[in-house]
Formats: C-alpha cells, structure tokens, sequence
C-alpha cells in the first residue's frame, strides 16, 4: 500500500457527553450547582484512510479533534458533566472528500464526485468496562444518502492514565450512498469499469481497538487502529476490484482540556 497525496479531511465524530439520568437535565435540587462555564476538549491529530471507498491506497489527512465534556448555563441549566456511564446522545459529523480522476488517476471514466458533509445522531450506553453505541447520519453535498454505524467496546483501565479499548464495528447505509461510491452509470461504463447498481445494507464489517494516555488533569494523547472488510455490493463492485476489499485506518492525536467558567 502507498501513501497518496489527496488531502481529504475526515472529521471524528463530535462527543457532547450526557448525564445517565437523561439527555439534558437540570442540577438536581439540594445539590450543589455546577460553576456556569463550559467545559471541553480540544486537540489536533491525523488519520490514515483509504484514498477513497474501496481503494488500496492510504493517505494521511489532519484531523480537528472536539469533545465537550460539560456546558452549564447561568441558570443552573446542564448538557453533560459527570461520569461519562450510562446513556448519552450527541450529535454525529463527518466528513467525506472529495474523489476524482485529477487525485485517483486508476478511476478514469468516472465521474467527480463532491466532498459530502454528512450530520446526524450518535447514541451510546456504557459501563465502567463496556460501551455499545450507534450513529445515523445523512449526507450533503457529495451524496443525500444516509449512512449508519454499530459498535461494541470492551474498556480496560491500567491506573489513572491509561484507557484501552476495542470491538467491532459495522457500517451500514442506504442505496444512494453506495450507488454514489459503489455504483457505475450507463455514461461512466467501459471496459475496465462495466455498469453496476449497488443496493443499501451492510457495506463493512469490522474491528477497531484504541488507548489514551492521560499524562496529567490537562494533556492527553490518544491513538486507534481500524480495520474492516467491504461486504455485499459495496466488495462486488469495479471499484473495488481496482482497490481492495479490505480497508485500514490508523489515528492520533492530543488533547488539551480547558475549563472556562462564564
């Protein structure tokens, strides 16, 4: 595998932590208030992913990396803020770039295709040593389709600083997301890339593993490996066949915690 120099931007997914005992809540009455403020993480990093859906070659793109931990209002209104166990709800963003020909010469004949900013919902429920959660989100630009994603985490802790975790993950969307990155039109066809319509469901299954080192109450560093295999018409499709059905991804990157009371 080589490392291209398209630089597509993928956005990790937003967090905006919620208290177990709903998604927005009020401080509980006799309890002692949270300081009106607004509590968050903010870092940079870079990941490695595939060129585009289906290609064999990597490319390293930076990463802004965002997790609001907690927002009180005057009034003693609060998003977030104590253990991160139980359910929470955030929104879900991310980023696809833009492919073509100019970036990925082996796709001549297909068409261009536009960077797709994709928002929806993620929902999650964990404990001290297991998580589940899921996203659905909807594309614009690039593709309208909707996309969605299934994970499982086991959580193990090694003292006060690290944090590991892994599990599976499966991604799903809709028709027009993968006739938008699997499929081939009657005008695209030729020789090496014949006409093909790819239908909604599983597109990949797969594993992901990650660890966070917390060097003090403000610095950490984070890092995480991706691996997933194309399934369906997602892995029969001449796109792939020119790439590989199977896709990696690596992460990293550091965060700094601020706390800024109003």
């Amino acid at each position: 595998m080589t490392i291209s120099r398209n630089t597509s931007i993928t956005v990790l997914a937003t967090t905006i932590a919620v208290c177990a005992s709903g998604a927005v809540r009020a401080q509980d009455q006799g309890s002692t208030p949270a300081q009106p403020g607004i509590v968050f993480e903010l870092g940079v990093g870079g990941k490695v992913t595939p060129s585009y859906f289906g290609s064999s070659d990597l490319i390293l793109s930076p990463v802004p990396l965002f997790r609001m931990k907690r927002l009180t209002l005057p009034n003693g209104f609060t998003l977030g803020g104590g253990s991160e166990e139980g359910f929470s709800l955030s929104p879900a963003i991310d980023v696809i770039s833009k492919r073509s020909v100019k970036d990925s010469p082996e796709l001549i004949g297909l068409n261009t295709i536009d960077t797709a900013v994709e928002l929806g919902v993620a929902a999650k429920f964990q404990t001290e040593h297991f998580r589940v959660m899921g996203e659905l989100r909807r594309g614009f630009g690039g593709h309208d389709g909707f996309r969605g994603e299934l994970g499982a985490d086991v959580i193990v802790r090694a003292g006060d600083q690290w944090t590991f975790h892994g599990g599976p993950r499966l991604d799903f969307a809709d028709s027009k997301f993968t006739n938008t990155y699997f499929g081939v039109s009657a005008a695209e066809a030729s020789a090496l890339y014949p006409a093909t319509t790819a239908g909604g469901g599983l597109v990949s299954a797969g594993l992901e593993a990650g660890v966070r080192y917390q060097m003090d109450e403000h610095w950490a560093v984070e890092a995480g490996a991706g691996w997933s295999r194309l399934t369906g018409d997602a892995a029969k499709s001449p796109i792939t066949a020119q790439g590989s059905k199977d896709q990696f991804s690596l992460s990293f990157g550091v965060m700094r915690r601020f706390d800024i009371a109003f």
